[in-house]
């Protein structure tokens, strides 16, 4: 409520609303309740508008190809990392702009989602899908901030749930059988420390000898190199430090000393950095090199870690800040690794009071030639 005196020593009050960050203004009156009703009557006609579905903001006529390609150039390029960006504009440009580019924001309706998603079912895998999914609402959730459109129309459209699969891993066994034959490997600290710490293939290229503390056994990954050159963030842009086991720590200690004044902790013979997108071939003749039947990815090595980690007894949530996940969804993928994980239910589970007994009956009737089988139920009747 604004009240002022005015010259001949009358008082006048007035209030306002807001349209987004816009003040408006009302009236002036000569009572309180003349302008406290006069804002009650504004209120309730705006709310009135918005049930029937109308606005009170005027939506404009924008396309939605310059609106992507302002969205994509501004918000994106300005907080996303490069691949992700071109990750970005590749699902806008063979996707989006074919589709909605001529047409105007406003325009755009939950049909026309519907239909698009139902096109992308018949050629593109439930991951592809969410991925040009994510790109259509992030451009709309903008634009809605913005004024530019009153609602989102993709709003009540299922989100694409990606195909269900179980990541690829090495277990121990196929770890040595992989380290054992790559041993002169120029690459075989950074197979050695990916394996044993969980980075990212962008992180050890990144990685540089002022990030690490033999000192406090520890590794602070806050830089990344990919094939667009270094950067100081991280994909999370967070800071997080890994400490060193002793063979981490004995593996770094030898590469140092191999080296003279190098900056990068990963380098090729000539002493030039390790290039990025060398890699991924490189892996694959080292796996070949090691006769290994269960190939996997070079990132294939972080789910290696975290697997591993937690089957030897590791605690979730520690492993989420080894990892660098933002949130915990991501790392309960590997929940299921820890022995401990649901044992406490199997109490719940049993029907039957004299369990051991019933399995003894049983197992005569079973064909117990299969030495599996047999081993199964050794087990369940220990």
């Amino acid at each position: 409520m604004e009240k002022i005196k005015r010259k001949d020593g009358s008082i006048r009050y007035r209030e306002a609303y807001y349209l987004g960050n816009k003040k408006i203004n009302g009236p002036y009156f000569t009572k309180i309740t003349d302008a406290k009703m006069w804002k009650s009557r504004v209120e309730t006609e705006r709310l009135s508008k918005l049930a029937r579905g109308e606005h009170y903001f005027e939506i404009k006529n924008v396309l939605f190809s310059d609106y992507a390609e302002k969205w994509l150039e501004t918000y994106v390029k300005a907080n996303c990392v490069f691949r992700t960006y071109q990750g970005y504009a590749g699902n806008l440009r063979a996707h989006l702009l074919p589709r909605f580019g001529k047409m105007h924001l406003r325009d755009i309706t939950e049909e026309h989602g519907l239909i698009f998603m139902a096109e992308l079912k018949e050629s593109h895998k439930a991951k592809g899908i969410l991925n040009i999914w994510q790109v259509m609402k992030a451009i709309l959730l903008r634009a809605r901030r913005e004024k530019l459109i009153s609602c989102d129309p993709f709003e009540n459209i299922q989100r694409p749930r990606p195909d269900l699969r179980q990541d690829s891993f090495w277990i121990r066994d196929e770890i040595n059988q992989f380290l054992r034959p790559n041993v002169q490997d120029q690459l075989y600290p950074f197979y050695f420390v990916a394996i044993h710490t969980g980075m990212r293939l962008a992180e050890l290229c990144g990685l540089c000898w002022d990030r690490i503390d033999f000192r406090m056994n520890q590794i602070s990954v806050t830089r990344t190199r990919d094939k667009t050159g270094s950067k100081d963030s991280t994909k999370t842009k967070l800071k997080r430090i890994i400490p060193m086991t002793g063979e981490v720590r004995a593996m770094l200690l030898a590469t140092f000393h191999k080296q003279l004044n190098g900056k990068f902790v990963f380098v090729e013979k000539n002493g030039t950095e390790v290039r990025y997108a060398h890699v991924y071939r490189r892996f694959h003749e080292a796996q070949d090199r090691a006769e290994i039947t269960n190939k996997i990815r070079f990132h294939d090595l972080r789910h290696s870690f975290a697997s591993n980690y937690m089957m030897n007894g590791g605690n979730v949530f520690d492993l989420q800040k080894l990892l660098g996940h933002t949130k915990i969804d991501m790392t309960m993928r590997y929940a299921h690794f820890s022995p401990e994980h649901l044992q406490s239910s199997l109490r719940f589970m049993n029907m039957y009071e004299e369990e051991i007994g019933i399995v003894q009956e049983f197992i005569p009737v079973l064909d117990l030639k299969e030495k599996n089988v047999v081993e199964n139920l050794r087990i369940i009747t220990c």
